[in-house]
């Protein structure tokens, strides 16, 4: 067994910050600066469960609850639920999102790939409170100024039937 060192404690730290952000500024609905944790080139993915036990995999072929291929969509996300063009955004649920088991599953010199857990408790007019959860699955690069930035977000929705709407704050 190999010993930790101060190195990966200091990535460690700095994954579970950037991930605890993300659910902060969501809560916070700062969707602008939640924005400026993806990079440019972001793929955003939640794909629908096939069956009981196999996720779709293809999002040119399958079923996703939602798919971007990069950041693009995410910004125009955004752009809807800030000039109410959302369904889903009307009204706004309040939500608070809770992260945990934060692990880095692979190091290089370019990428973090970490997963962890997730539940978002939310409450919203229409259809009272709700809780989901799931698995992030994330692959964290660092831009041209060293900051580390999302570079692909996998989420995995636990309930395969959904009575709600689904958008970027409820997941």
């Amino acid at each position: 067994m190999s010993q930790v060192t101060n190195k990966d404690l200091c990535l460690q730290h700095e994954a579970e910050q950037l991930i605890y952000r993300e659910a902060y500024l969501l809560d916070m609905r700062r969707f602008d600066d939640w924005l400026d944790l993806f990079s440019e080139d972001a793929e955003y993915l939640i794909p629908a469960w096939v069956d009981e036990t196999t996720l779709a995999s293809d999002p040119a072929k399958e079923l996703f609850l939602i798919y971007f291929h990069d950041k693009s969509g995410l910004d125009d996300r955004v752009y809807r639920i800030g000039t109410r063009d959302s369904y889903a955004s009307t009204p706004m649920p309040r939500s608070a999102h809770v992260v945990g088991n934060v692990l880095l599953l692979a190091v290089s010199e370019t990428t973090i790939d970490a997963s962890c857990s997730w539940t978002v408790h939310q409450y919203g007019d229409r259809k009272g409170a709700r809780v989901h959860g799931g698995r992030y699955d994330y692959t964290l690069r660092r831009d041209d100024n060293g900051a580390l930035k999302i570079a692909r977000k996998h989420i995995t929705f636990l309930n395969d039937r959904v009575d709600i709407p689904i958008d970027i704050y409820n997941v």
